[in-house]
C-alpha cells in the first residue's frame, strides 16, 4: 500500500483475480466505514476504484483505469467500490 497523493492510495495485491481484489476492497471499505473517528464521533466512509493490471500494460494506464472507477464510485453516491473497465486487447 501507498499513498498516491492527496486523498489516493493505491493497494497492490499480486496474484490475486478480480473477485478476489473485489472482496479486498470491500472488506476495506466496511472496515473504514465501521470506524468512529475520537472525541467528535463521526463515522468515515470511503470510495474504492479497482482495476486489474495486465503485464503488457503501462501502470499508468491501469491507475488511470482505478482513477475512472474511484470517480464512478465517488458520483454514484460514495462509499461504494467500483471495478475500472478491462485494459483494451492489442490490435
Amino acid at each position: 500500500m501507498g499513498r498516491l497523493g492527496g486523498e489516493e492510495f493505491a493497494l497492490a495485491l499480486p496474484g490475486t483475480d478480480l473477485g478476489g481484489a473485489l472482496q479486498v476492497a470491500e472488506r476495506l471499505r466496511g472496515a473504514v466505514e465501521a470506524a468512529v473517528l475520537p472525541r467528535t464521533g463521526h463515522a468515515l466512509t470511503v470510495s474504492i476504484g479497482v482495476a486489474l493490471i495486465d503485464p503488457r500494460e503501462h501502470i499508468n494506464a491501469a491507475l488511470a483505469r482505478a482513477d475512472h472507477a474511484l470517480y464512478q464510485a465517488k458520483s454514484g453516491g460514495r462509499n461504494r467500490v467500483e471495478c475500472g473497465e478491462p485494459m483494451l486487447r492489442f490490435a
